[in-house]
């Protein structure tokens, strides 16, 4: 009896050390996904607030979860399902991996869609430079001629000059109206204007020319990046086909022999050679990047 009580005794108190064990590692997770989330949802929403978006971030995180789990759900179906004998622990794996490429993609568009935007701003700044010089040859004032730039209704220039002249109007002078539109925008081309603008404005210089001049930089600066990302084209796509091939051979290997496969990841030194290999990719892209990125 003695014997036995002890047992059922080392039994509970195992249980019992499972059981904290489990309550402790759920609370450091938790605690680490509202820090992620608090973290994700602020960027997200300076982002979506600096393109003019009108949709709330957590419901943007809302999404992105969404589909996260979408996707870990359906790698687990096909991969922890494959086979005569579903891999549990690899259905996992492709899980949680297709969640965090999803989470990670979420991020990247967001930044996607903003590098688009700010594309988007610097073409129409060249046609927007010319249309006000011929404004300030005309007669009219500077301030007349973002007005008209804003009645031409182009997205998303015109919404960004608006937004300026409305502070203007609610008391900010327009130097600093100017800089604060420098600042939220954050592109090169329109940094020349708006300081060439402020020097203008202080030493009486004639705008016009600095206007014609700035439109035929910008032009042909951005015509040089176009030939840039032209002939980076080929290695950014070696980029993409290099860093998603390793994981297409996985699950190609796992389709044709799953056995191998379960060993590969019941393995300490499987598992060791795949945790490499995401370092090696990560650092392989992050050198293809730098290579391909191009300052002009």
């Amino acid at each position: 009896m003695g014997t036995e009580l002890g047992i059922y005794l080392i039994a509970l108190m195992a249980a019992a050390a499972a059981a904290a064990g489990t309550w402790f590692l759920g609370d450091i997770l938790a605690r680490l996904m509202e820090q992620w989330r608090a973290r994700f949802q602020a960027e997200a929403e300076l982002e979506l607030e600096e393109m003019f978006y009108q949709m709330p971030a957590d419901k943007f995180i809302n999404y992105s979860l969404s589909a996260a789990g979408a996707a870990a759900a359906l790698a687990f179906l096909l991969v922890g399902g494959a086979g005569r004998s579903g891999n549990l622990q690899i259905g996992l794996l492709f899980a949680m991996l297709a969640f965090a490429a999803v989470i990670l993609f979420s991020r990247f568009f967001l930044r996607l869609l903003k590098k688009h935007r700010l594309e988007k701003f610097n073409d129409q700044l060249e046609e927007s430079l010319m249309g006000m010089s011929n404004s300030l040859k005309a007669g009219f004032s500077i301030v007349q001629t973002i007005e008209m730039v804003v009645k031409q209704n182009k997205q998303p220039i015109s919404v960004e000059f608006k937004l300026m002249l409305q502070q203007t109007r609610l008391g900010m002078s327009f130097d600093e109206a100017l800089q604060t539109m420098e600042q939220r925008v954050k592109s090169e081309d329109f940094s020349l204007v708006s300081s060439a603008i402020r020097t203008a404005r202080t030493t009486g210089g004639d705008l016009t020319g600095v206007f014609d001049r700035l439109a035929v930089m910008i032009r042909e600066r951005r015509r040089i990046q176009r030939r840039v990302r032209t002939l980076t084209a080929q290695g950014r796509l070696q980029g993409m086909v290099l860093g998603c091939l390793p994981m297409f051979l996985l699950l190609v290997l796992f389709f044709l022999d799953p056995q191998m496969v379960k060993n590969f990841f019941t393995q300490p030194l499987g598992i060791a050679l795949f945790i490499l290999v995401l370092i090696l990719e990560g650092c392989g892209f992050l050198v293809i990047r730098k290579i391909v990125s191009i300052d002009i």
